[in-house]
């Protein structure tokens, strides 16, 4: 069945439910008003104030009809917006991935250099590094070039990456 005749159904049974529900109450009403001619004989009837139960119907179906298109309007923008953001999440990430591409071969390249230095030069040179730069980059040595270091490095600055690496280890094993 098409999604169209679906919402065909739908709306014709809520109409047919409305329908029922009025309809039974108007009878009544009916019934009073014909039990309720003027004695003089003529026949006219009272003119009901709301409309026929047909008309309302119609009404409600036309109302019905303009929410739904109201609705699939409103799905539509939806899903263009989610695709929009969904574009612009990938293109994030792509961009994130060769961020970090290019910072593993930018630390790659100075550790290479830091490592062909005399230990005393190296140690020196990430001491006068931005705290944060030179612990990713102790990070990145090899084992024995930082065992070389470390003993010529800043106190406080070794005993900080000791603390960093050993809490990232705890984190791990939780």
């Amino acid at each position: 069945m098409s999604r169209s005749a679906a919402r065909y159904l739908a709306s014709f049974a809520l109409a047919l439910l409305v329908f029922l529900q009025t309809g039974s109450g108007g009878g009544r009403n009916t019934l009073k008003a014909e039990n309720s001619v003027p004695k003089n004989g003529s026949s006219q009837t009272a003119s009901p104030k709301a409309p026929p139960p047909a008309d309302r119907l119609l009404e409600r179906e036309a109302a019905l009809s303009l929410k739904e298109q109201e609705l699939q309007r409103l799905g539509e923008t939806l899903d263009a917006r989610i695709k929009q953001l969904e574009e612009a999440r990938k293109g994030m990430e792509t961009a994130l991935e060769k961020k970090k591409k290019d910072d593993a071969e930018k630390y790659a390249k100075m550790l290479k250099v830091y490592k062909s230095l005399r230990p005393e030069a190296a140690a020196a040179l990430l001491d006068g590094l931005d705290e944060d730069i030179a612990l990713e980059m102790l990070d990145r040595m090899d084992q024995k070039t930082a065992a070389k270091l470390i003993p010529l490095m800043n106190r406080a600055r070794v005993l900080k990456w000791t603390r960093q690496n050993l809490k990232g280890g705890e984190a791990a094993k939780n």
